[in-house]
């Protein structure tokens, strides 16, 4: 190969060196600089790398021995691949990454998180071992990674026939249809305006300060029109958070009235600060309300927390808005100075209504639901444990016909109806000898006797003395005598929320617990006893 002769390009040979080197005036060092923009970039010896930014849309490969890096690296794209050496690749300063490319690593990884996350949108193999530290927030006082354990509160599947955990309020020319064979509700209106169906749960679920509420509820509703207006969400007439398609508008909504009467916060879906759903957001989807699909909800309510409000699609959370409150400035819907719900107890609830004449009939379908405290849920010592029992000298007689005859009632109060009461301990004790057989019915419905107020500031009444049992769903019986008293005092898992007092929102119904006895002995006397917690 011929070279230059040096006389000819000498000072233009010299000048490149000179040029292709930069003099660091903090540390003396010389290095090499350069800029490479839209190529490939193959660096195949032995690097030590103090700061390395690629903006390219070019591919970076690392195969030779790469020393640890101290210095920031910034990819905004292309295609990584680290054929690691024998020392892992460390990183100790910041690494923000937006990756759409395949990222390989070979060996090991330690990565001290920086303010921003590593964003990977591509695919990550990783063959060795990975370390990563979490933020402080995700770890209790002693290190240890916070984790939430779920205790479901309660659950609805309507398999073989309806369950009845919810009651209906119908308009119009209005019906519930129960579907057998696809274990779900028809919620019919027709075409008048004013048509209407509510279906709310017949309780009210206890929100525990600290803890995440999740709630789950599966719908498909009718393609959306004018003067239709539909509703699924954990709420009732007063207060709760809502899906709601209002015509053809989508919106989520927080309904309060902690501030004396009904105020709601409605966010149309161009609002939602998530993902809007529209098929521009994030996850590229598109929501159809009149397909199949899984509401969620989360609540850090502790008067003035967040809620997340979102769908769960092909098995992933997709949060389309949060409502925030803490810290937040007052908006035209919400005074930040309060609370932002007067409860977070409260009932399962779906809703089709025609706000107009329609043109057509309507149907939305009802599938399952299901309300879970996050980080489980301790009933015993929550609330105030109440307690009522005939006194002694004064036993209730049974008939002398072997027939059951009510020996004591609970039932919440018609103006506590949204209360959470949950009975936990019962006694039953003959004065003679003879066979007793016990019944005890929930949802029931007694006549006669005299309805007594447990306290001022209790949510129940009871009964000592109710005459007959009109309806009701038996829960459990058993035997006893006067040798073989019966006490239960049963654990939360056993007895749990099964026995809740239930009630009807829409008639002011409340529904009893009701314990019921017989004996085969004549003037026959019996003591009973029964306890509950009192969670609101």
């Amino acid at each position: 190969m011929a070279y230059p002769e040096p006389a000819n390009v000498s000072p233009w040979y010299l000048r490149n060196i000179t040029q292709a080197l930069e003099l660091d005036s903090t540390t003396g060092q010389v290095h090499i600089r350069s800029s490479i923009v839209g190529g490939n970039v193959t660096i195949a010896g032995n690097v030590i790398v103090s700061n390395v930014t690629v903006d390219a849309l070019g591919n970076v490969d690392l195969s030779g021995n790469t020393m640890p890096v101290s210095g920031n690296i910034n990819i905004d794209a292309g295609n990584i691949t680290v054929l690691q050496g024998t020392d892992p690749w460390m990183v100790e300063g910041n690494v923000n990454a937006n990756v759409t490319g395949n990222v390989n690593i070979d060996n090991s990884v330690e990565v001290t998180q920086g303010t921003d996350p590593w964003m990977v949108e591509g695919n990550v193999a990783i063959t060795g071992t990975a370390s990563v530290a979490f933020a402080p927030e995700a770890t209790d006082a002693f290190g240890r990674l916070r984790v939430s354990n779920p205790y479901t509160l309660y659950d609805t599947q309507a398999r073989y026939y309806d369950h009845n955990q919810f009651s209906s309020n119908v308009a119009g020319t209005a019906n519930v249809v129960y579907n057998a064979n696809s274990s779900t509700f028809e919620l019919n209106v027709g075409s008048s305006v004013n048509d209407s169906v509510q279906r709310e749960t017949t309780k009210t679920f206890p929100y525990q300060p600290g803890k995440s509420l999740l709630i789950l509820s599966t719908f498909c509703m009718n393609t959306p029109k004018a003067n239709l207006r539909q509703r699924v969400g954990y709420f009732g007439a007063n207060n709760g958070i809502y899906f709601e398609v209002d015509g053809t508008t989508f919106n989520m909504v927080i309904r309060s009235s902690s501030s004396g009467s009904i105020v709601e916060d409605r966010i149309p879906q161009s609002s939602w600060n998530g993902d809007p759903l529209n098929g521009a957001g994030p996850s590229g989807i598109t929501l159809n309300p009149a397909l199949d699909q899984i509401w969620f909800c989360d609540i850090e309510w502790l008067g003035v927390g967040s809620v997340r409000v979102g769908f769960v699609i092909n098995g992933t959370y997709i949060t389309c808005h949060t409502f925030n409150h803490a810290n937040t400035p007052s908006t035209a819907y919400v005074n930040n100075t309060t609370t932002y719900m007067t409860t977070a107890t409260l009932p399962l609830r779906y809703e089709i209504t025609n706000t107009g004449a329609t043109g057509s009939s309507s149907m939305m379908r009802q599938i399952c639901s299901s309300v879970i405290s996050e980080g489980g849920f301790q009933l015993s010592g929550s609330g105030n444990p109440r307690a009522a029992s005939h006194v002694i000298g004064s036993p209730i007689r049974l008939p002398n016909d072997q027939s059951f005859k009510p020996v004591i009632a609970i039932r919440l109060k018609s103006t506590m109806l949204d209360a959470v009461v949950v009975p936990i301990n019962y006694t039953l004790v003959p004065v003679a000898q003879s066979i007793f057989q016990y019944r005890i019915y929930k949802r029931a419905i007694t006549s006669g006797g005299t309805w007594v107020n447990s306290a001022t500031d209790s949510a129940v009444q009871y009964n000592l003395a109710p005459t007959a049992l009109v309806s009701g769903d038996i829960a459990e019986q058993s035997f006893i005598n006067s040798s073989n008293q019966s006490s239960s005092a049963p654990t939360q898992e056993a007895f749990g929320f099964e026995y809740q007092l239930e009630r009807d929102s829409f008639t002011g119904t409340a529904y009893e617990y009701v314990i019921m006895m017989a004996t085969t002995g004549t003037n026959q006397d019996i003591y009973v006893s029964l306890e509950w917690q009192e969670i609101t």
